[in-house]
């Protein structure tokens, strides 16, 4: 009679283990998980308010870092058909209109952009590429980053500023510039 009320406590044992269990892992439920979507966001205002934007590619994001850092080592060169369209846009950070100008003026305003300073260097916080829904050709490349400018003089100037660079067919078609400084 021991034996058997020893065999009968340890399966009741078992089955209390079995049972609790079955419990916790049933009523474990997996945490709902955020749907991975295509698309997302909203243009909200002007001539394209309610198309959306999906990821674009790490081509477009390369080339628009490519350059920036072009930019501030001076390397001109860069400014080639090879990474541009003939002619480009450009909206300065200090809310002044829309330029347009083609590649060899382009260079002379980025030297005219260096020339009160030693050297420029940039740090890149992230670098977002999306392809609007109204225009599957266009990549808008979105960065934001400090800048620090060394001047001839030995001072500083600090800024931090946005950038969108519009690239179409692996050129670059323009940039758009926000700042403010430090």
């Amino acid at each position: 009679m021991k034996k058997i009320i020893s065999y009968t406590l340890s399966q009741f044992l078992l089955i209390s283990i079995l049972l609790s269990l079955f419990l916790v892992l049933s009523c474990t439920q997996e945490k709902a998980q955020e749907p991975i979507y295509d698309s997302g966001g909203e243009i909200l205002s002007g001539t394209n308010k309610g198309h959306n934007y999906r990821f674009g590619s790490e081509a477009a994001a390369k080339l628009a870092l490519d350059f920036s850092t072009a930019f501030v080592n001076k390397n001109y060169a860069f400014l080639s058909k090879e990474n541009f369209k003939d002619t480009m846009f450009f909206y300065p950070e200090k809310g002044l209109e829309r330029l347009e100008f083609d590649i060899a003026t382009a260079v002379e305003i980025i030297k005219s952009m260096h020339e009160p300073y030693d050297s420029i260097t940039r740090s890149v916080y992230d670098v977002i590429p999306v392809v609007p829904s109204y225009d599957e050709g266009l990549t808008v490349v979105m960065f934001p980053f400090t800048e620090t400018r060394y001047k001839k003089d030995g001072s500083e100037e600090k800024y931090h500023f946005f950038e969108r660079h519009y690239i179409r067919e692996g050129k670059i078609t323009g940039v758009r510039k926000w700042s403010r400084e430090e």
